[in-house]
């Protein structure tokens, strides 16, 4: 379920230095698109109990408010840039 992360985990693990680089726009494209991935299939994830179910609906929220900040991160790198 959290394998796009996973592949990316040295890029999370140095994403101060991801939203700064001269790559930055597709790394943090590829970065989002793994994060929205991850949570879309939790979103898909088979039924299970009401805590289940919770658990996994705020896990879906985390991952996507990831994804923005991460977005967020690269607009304001690019405006201390200019």
């Amino acid at each position: 379920m959290y394998e796009a992360i996973e592949r990316h985990a040295q890029h999370f693990i140095e994403l101060q230095k991801v939203v700064t680089g001269a790559d930055a726009d597709s790394r943090v494209a590829e970065l989002r698109k793994a994060l929205e991935d991850s949570a879309e299939q939790l979103n898909h994830a088979a039924d299970g109990s009401a805590a289940d179910r919770d658990a996994r609906a705020r896990i879906y929220r985390g991952l996507v408010a990831a994804s923005r900040i991460v977005g967020q991160l690269r607009e304001d790198a690019l405006r201390s840039q200019a």
